[in-house]
């Protein structure tokens, strides 16, 4: 029998992580003793990224085709539960020192988040895994809370049903993996593979976990109020791969900016290169400022909810001219740069045209918007690949949608206007405009073309050959559109909000004519006119020969008449 030396093992194992075969993996560790380490590594160390935590079981893409009863899918949700919980059973006994291999050992996340949802699914206070998770050593992990939630189940005729208290929860399972990593690496003389922790982590837990992990590269934060001056000092002597910051927003109001500001101005100059406040109505102009502190490492800023006071202050970033991706969602949408903040928007402008990395800018709700850009988009040096520009008016702003002309290497293109008031001039500007720029893979125009009628969607995918993903509305989007979207042969998705007047058999020629380059397309018509109803049986026809023709899928919404949801009284 041949057998294979433990470097090609190693690197069978390796190719089989790359791919997340999970299966093979776990097969590979059952068949011999040779195999298991590597294949065990590989499956904890992606474990993250198994598809046993999707609950891909209710998915309706998923199911569709199988078509299983009620009871089966609730059975393979269980079945999903069951694993999820092993998993994480198996990764936190192993820091107990109580298994056959050091499976935390061999982790690169630590993703509390997922462990956090494990313990708020419903599903797992109803089956075994509620009674079982925390039994015999895994005890002193519990942590519940002071009231129970009253919930009746089968096996449980009183319908006391005590809950966790998560955080405390998450709390001693992170303290246990990181103590266990940090211990081991030590007695062993290596370095702690854990690179990136992520969840609900308390202000006292977060610098002593840090300081653990010297391979850290990556936090995803539930609150980032736990950011300091003091976490950042210590990250800066002992974090030395640390570049990547995400929070989801700061809990505390009390000085927040200037703490934050401390922290980023703490850590090592030049060193962070990624920075996401998903909700940064926290972040001020100390903030913004010190981020300068990294202004030659910084590739990418995303602030979701920014109040106005920091809009104020946006030119503070200008020392980030390195930046391949910035967005800038503002929470406030009141503050007119260019009429009342003159110098900052000129700053503004100035700084993104010196952005020459610059590929992704998404500004939502920013007033200034269109003026910004219209300066910004004839730029030789400025070449984007995704443009999203939400909550701004169509009417007037034709030179803004000129400019866009000037960036022929766009292939993502996100606009999303107020179009009530619009003109046929200003319609005409931005489809003229559209149909120049050759390259867009993804085009969505939600609420912009409220006003397009069949002609604008027929120019447009007569120019357009290489759209893959195509979101438009409008009214009175006939059967003559389908002629030319059978020409785009790479369209995978198209999601079809205006009013619209198809047939069956308008459809069905349609899909008839879909490639392989448009293999698992998407067709989504979510406002059919009540003068035009598909019946169901037709759409069940139509769903049928799309999944036969390309493995795709067909939905279908009628459109809701204001009469229809009018209330009529004396």
């Amino acid at each position: 029998m041949l057998k294979l030396p433990p470097d090609v093992l190693v690197v069978i194992c390796e190719e089989l992580g790359n791919r997340r075969d999970f299966g093979t993996l776990f097969n590979c560790a059952l068949s011999s003793k040779s195999l298991v380490y590597p294949a065990l590594g590989w499956i904890y160390r992606i474990h993250n990224l198994c598809p046993i935590v999707s609950n891909e079981a209710f998915d309706p893409e998923f199911t569709s085709a199988r078509k299983p009863t009620y009871n089966a899918l609730l059975e393979e949700q269980r079945d999903t539960l069951s694993k999820w919980v092993l998993m994480w059973k198996s990764i936190i006994r192993s820091s107990l020192g109580t298994t056959a291999y050091p499976y935390c050992l061999y982790i690169r996340a630590l993703d509390l988040r997922n462990l956090a949802d494990l313990l708020h699914d419903g599903m797992f206070y109803t089956t075994s895994a509620y009674n079982s998770f925390f039994r015999g050593e895994m005890t002193q992990f519990s942590a519940h809370k002071d009231t129970p939630m009253k919930q009746k189940t089968r096996n449980n005729k009183k319908g006391a049903c005590v809950r966790f208290n998560v955080p405390g929860v998450l709390d001693r399972v992170g303290e246990s993996i990181t103590n266990f990593v940090f211990e081991s690496a030590k007695e062993n003389k290596y370095t702690a593979a854990l690179e990136d922790i992520s969840g609900h982590i308390s202000a006292t837990a977060l610098p002593i976990w840090t300081s653990r992990l010297s391979k850290l590269k990556s936090m995803t934060l539930w609150d980032g109020s736990a950011l300091n001056e003091k976490l950042a000092v210590s990250m800066a002597q002992t974090c030395f791969y640390f570049d990547d910051l995400t929070f989801k927003a700061c809990l505390k109001n009390q000085d927040v900016d200037g703490r934050l500001a401390s922290f980023f101005n703490g850590l090592r100059a030049d060193t962070l290169r990624s920075f996401n406040a998903l909700n940064a109505n926290s972040v001020g102009p100390e903030t913004l400022l010190a981020l300068t502190h990294h202004a030659k490492s910084l590739k990418s800023l995303k602030f979701g909810g920014l109040k106005s006071e920091a809009i104020k202050s946006i030119s503070n970033l200008q020392g980030c001219d390195t930046l391949e991706c910035l967005e800038i969602v503002d929470a406030d949408g009141l503050i007119n740069l260019e009429a009342t903040e003159n110098d900052v928007f000129i700053e503004m402008i100035e700084w993104l045209g010196r952005c020459d990395s610059l590929r992704d800018l998404q500004l939502t709700s920013l007033v200034s918007s269109p003026e910004i850009l219209t300066q910004i988009c004839p730029k030789d040096n400025i070449k984007l690949r995704s443009l999203v520009v939400h909550d701004y008016n169509l009417i007037g702003n034709s030179e803004f949608h000129r400019a866009l002309a000037f960036q022929t290497s766009l292939e993502n293109l996100d606009l999303k206007a107020d179009a009530d008031g619009a003109f046929r001039d200003d319609i005409d500007a931005l489809v003229d405009t559209l149909c120049t720029l050759s390259n867009l893979r993804c085009l969505k125009l939600i609420s912009t073309s409220d006003y397009f009628t069949s002609s604008e969607i027929i120019r447009l995918a007569s120019w357009l050959h290489n759209l893959e993903d195509f979101w438009f509305g409008g009214y009175e989007i006939t059967d003559r559109i389908w002629s030319k979207m059978s020409d785009l042969h790479n369209l995978r998705a198209l999601n079809i909000v205006g009013i619209s007047t198809f047939s069956k058999t308008g459809i069905e020629n349609y899909i008839t004519t879909l490639g392989e380059g448009n293999r698992g397309f998407d067709l989504q018509v979510m406002a059919q006119s009540s003068s035009h109803t598909i019946s169901e049986e037709g759409r069940e026809d139509l769903q049928e020969h799309i999944r036969a023709k390309v493995g795709g899928r067909f939905g279908y919404t009628p459109h809701r008449e204001d009469s229809e949801s009018e209330d009529f009284s004396d």
